[in-house]
């Protein structure tokens, strides 16, 4: 939720801040427009690419936990046959 609305927040500023200075050189609306976009994309790959990060982060501390739980569960079963 709050990915996607950091993601509109940046293609607004981002569509301001470029159509302004696109639009007072003149450019034509199709050139300002694909600019924009450009600055966009760029933005949202960026974005993507830090969630792609994040997302690694924890499957791999997901993992962790995963091996640290089925060792605990192999600690537990040799305890039990030992008790026997």
């Amino acid at each position: 939720m709050k990915l996607a609305a950091a993601l509109r927040m940046t293609a607004l500023l981002l569509t301001f801040s470029l159509a302004g200075p696109a639009l007072a050189e003149e450019n034509t609306l199709k050139e300002g427009a694909r600019e924009v976009g450009r600055a966009v994309g760029t933005a949202a790959r960026e974005v993507g690419d830090g969630a792609k990060q994040v997302g690694k982060a924890v499957a791999n501390a997901a993992k962790e936990v995963g091996e640290a739980a089925k060792e605990g569960a192999k600690e537990a079963k040799r305890a039990m046959q030992k008790d026997k």
